[in-house]
């Protein structure tokens, strides 16, 4: 099978994920943020010597693809956007690789102009962090923190763990300081391009897939607006939640999002995602079977993920107490999910 990589100097570890990635197969893996972290009534303090997981405590198996994210690691916190200490999350992140599952990694910086959150868009940053920009300096800083924390992800023979990258994700949305409203075409390119380069070649990060990913989408124009290129991309996904509170008609917009997102992969021969997902706190008692299930059958997406499970008011999978429960272990049986049993077996 041909393809060409981001990372020319890639571990062997990325060629050989990227390869099971561009297989054909008929299923979809499952994936959870943080899974191993915490969960509803507990967090990875309570044993720490206990692999713990709401996913495993509904259905006695994990995620095949498990989700980080660095957001506040670039300003020095011990701590991640959700409390999880870095520390911890290595140790998690080896453990999930252990297991035999694939990682995922986002982020969700500060606003390196105003200190505030990644939702801040009171100013326009790109134009300032940019080569030339008054606070590239330290936009450079946050990269090699970013630098650091993944060359230290490696497993017990000190080989680097493959990760796939996913940054600047939802630009098509203008809710992040990198957002769509928030910079120009070719600011947002810059952006992609030099933080690649300063990984691949300045820090010698090569254990990296790079995955791009927008929000919902209407058309291909829109999700290849700001697209950096072929040469710059490994893997394409797109991010849509299931929101009514918010309007969003997920059975008619996922089904077009993904339609759009499977005809592009098709094109550049790339693989594709769902990489973001999720009814909040699972309201529907059949949303697993009846609505991810059933929408995302007919394509050829890699996986789904689903995001946090951080409180009861605020989480994305199921746990034994959620009245999804029941619905989630016929979502887990059925033959078209993949667990990380499935990819152990395989």
């Amino acid at each position: 099978m041909s393809y060409s990589l981001v990372d020319q100097k890639a571990e062997q570890s990325i060629h050989t994920l990227f390869s099971f990635l561009k297989t054909d197969s008929d299923k979809i893996m499952f994936g959870h943020q943080d899974s191993l972290s915490y969960g509803i009534g507990w967090n990875y303090a309570d044993n720490p010597e206990k692999t713990n997981s709401d996913i495993h405590r509904v259905c006695g198996d994990f995620p095949a693809v498990f989700g980080w994210d660095l957001g506040h690691i670039e300003t020095g916190s011990a701590q991640n956007i959700d409390k999880v200490p870095f520390d911890e999350m290595r140790k998690n992140i080896q453990k999930a690789y252990k297991m035999g599952g694939i990682q995922t990694i986002s982020w969700h910086p500060t606003n390196p102009i105003t200190g505030g959150n990644t939702w801040d868009t009171s100013v326009r940053v790109l134009e300032k962090i940019l080569p030339g920009g008054e606070h590239h300096h330290t936009f450079t800083q946050w990269l090699d923190t970013i630098a650091d924390f993944i060359l230290s992800l490696v497993d017990e023979k000190g080989a680097a763990i493959p990760i796939i990258f996913r940054p600047y994700h939802e630009h098509t949305g203008s809710w992040f300081w990198w957002g769509d409203a928030l910079c120009t075409r070719e600011e947002y390119i810059d952006l992609w391009k030099f933080t690649i380069s300063h990984l691949r070649d300045t820090r010698n990060c090569h254990n990296l897939l790079y995955c791009y990913s927008s929000d919902k989408v209407t058309s291909e124009e829109q999700y290849l607006a700001k697209y950096p290129g072929d040469e710059w991309v490994d893997i394409l996904g797109i991010d849509v939640y299931d929101f009514p509170h918010q309007g969003v008609d997920y059975k008619k917009v996922l089904p077009e999002c993904l339609a759009i997102l499977e005809k592009i992969g098709r094109e550049k021969q790339k693989p594709h995602a769902l990489t973001e997902t999720g009814n909040l706190c699972v309201e529907p008692e059949t949303w697993w079977t009846q609505s991810l299930l059933k929408l995302t059958q007919p394509f050829n997406i890699k996986w789904f993920l689903v995001w946090i499970n951080i409180e009861d008011a605020q989480y994305y999978g199921p746990h034994p107490q959620n009245k999804s429960a029941d619905d989630f272990v016929a979502f887990y049986k059925h033959p078209k999910t993949a667990f990380l049993k499935d990819l152990i077996s395989d």
